[in-house]
């Protein structure tokens, strides 16, 4: 008798719950010793992505800044967002939310009766032990890759570093300068410096076992980098860093007129990544928060990149949301473009659903790799992997009532995306 597509999904979602998987992208701390334990339920729930709905909703950023004012009662402050969250909960963002709450926290909502409870309980979290519980037991991850901005090297029972490259393209704030400067002895008085600089500060992390790097620029410019001469990089650089070194306050290094600086930049690291086989993921797609400019991060700017660097993976992030039919064609066209599915079963459950079965049929399947939580909480990724396991298994289960595979072959699928095809792409070695 042939199985309807409910039969199939929960076939197919049993065995992919009980998979083993790879994160492929998180911004936890580098350690549970540096988990930030001074926040309450809503200053870490509302920390990442749920606040840019809320905002979206109507929530103003004065209130924004008054939930977040632990010196007062927390069931005050969620009348701030009661109203926002019933706009809210059903969206990607909303929905990881109330995964949590129902799964980890027992409540099957969150409103002003239970929201003292709901803290109550999310107090009772700061405890050793409660990393491995949610990272290793509860969501199965065996390795997750970190990007936690400050290149510090994390716990390697959970994660293994991606290497931030953004500070090293653009480095706006002359605090950053001197931290890497006090990391590797070499003071920067012009460009030649600063190449030199680079160059030891990616080795030392490479010596260190680092093989991936992360770039996220498109929150700060278009990812269109342009070949750039030395000779204005050169200049664009002396006059900036002079002006850093000389004026008294923090003088910012300026972006708009340091461009050619920053494509020279990329491409020079881009450079050392091909000499030494470091694959580089690239934030592509709709950027986290309100207000920014989604046309920088279209992944077609990137195609002259993947053109030049023949010898560098490039991992295209966040199923380069809303873009990701140009994506696969990417992927599709270059067999040095990867397809990353972390953070997208948040940002839209249905896009991902429907990106996969696009992928499916364009995508060479090794090419794809199905989750990253992507998330400064860690309940925050319990909740994303439980939705990325939902939305893999409803993929494949449409590609099995279409008869393109059966359920046997669908199984061997899932585990290439949430963990062979990461393993192989990262040189993880798992």
């Amino acid at each position: 008798m042939m199985m309807n597509f409910n039969d199939i999904y929960k076939e197919i979602l049993t065995y992919v719950n009980d998979l083993d998987i790879i994160d492929t992208h998180e911004h936890l701390a580098s350690s549970e010793g540096n988990r930030n334990l001074d926040n309450d339920f809503l200053t870490d729930f509302l920390s990442h992505y749920l606040s840019s709905d809320l905002i979206s909703s109507g929530l103003t950023q004065e209130e924004y800044k008054t939930i977040n004012d632990r010196s007062l009662p927390i069931n005050e402050r969620w009348l701030l967002v009661e109203p926002h969250w019933q706009n809210c909960r059903y969206t990607g963002y909303g929905r990881a939310v109330s995964r949590i709450l129902d799964d980890l926290y027992g409540y099957k909502d969150m409103d002003s009766t239970n929201i003292l409870d709901i803290n109550e309980f999310y107090l009772k979290t700061h405890r050793k032990g409660y990393f491995r519980e949610i990272l290793k037991e509860k969501s199965k991850i065996r390795i997750s890759i970190l990007d936690n901005w400050d290149n510090s090297i994390p716990d390697p029972e959970f994660f293994v570093l991606a290497l931030h490259i953004n500070r090293l393209i653009l480095p706006e704030d002359p605090q950053i300068i001197r931290e890497y400067e006090k990391e590797t002895g070499i003071i920067v008085n012009c460009f030649d410096d600063w190449l030199y600089l680079v160059t030891k500060y990616i080795k030392d992390k490479m010596d260190s076992g680092c093989k991936i790097m992360k770039c996220s620029l498109a929150y700060e410019r278009s990812i269109e980098f342009k070949e750039a001469l030395r000779e204005k990089a050169e200049s664009e650089f002396n006059t900036a860093i002079t002006k850093v070194k000389k004026s008294a306050r923090n003088f910012l290094f300026p972006k708009e007129k340091t461009v050619n600086f920053q494509d020279y930049m990329m491409h020079y690291i881009l450079r050392i990544a091909s000499m030494n086989k470091i694959v580089v993921q690239i934030h592509t797609g709709l950027q986290e928060g309100n207000g920014n400019d989604l046309r920088n991060s279209n992944p077609l700017l990137l195609t002259k990149i993947f053109l030049k660097y023949p010898d560098v993976v490039f991992d295209l992030f966040h199923i380069s949301y809303p873009y990701f039919m140009e994506a696969g064609v990417l992927a599709k066209n270059f067999p040095n473009v990867f397809l990353d599915m972390c953070w997208a079963h948040i940002i839209s459950p249905n896009a991902s659903v429907n990106a996969l079965l696009e992928w499916i049929d364009t995508v060479p399947l090794n090419k794809i790799s199905a989750f990253g939580g992507d998330y400064l909480f860690v309940e925050g990724v319990y909740g994303h992997q439980a939705m990325a396991r939902e939305n893999i298994s409803r993929a494949l289960a449409i590609k099995v009532t279409e008869g393109i595979f059966d359920t046997i072959e669908a199984k061997k699928i899932a585990k290439m995306l949430f963990f062979d095809n990461p393993n192989v792409i990262f040189k993880l070695g798992l």
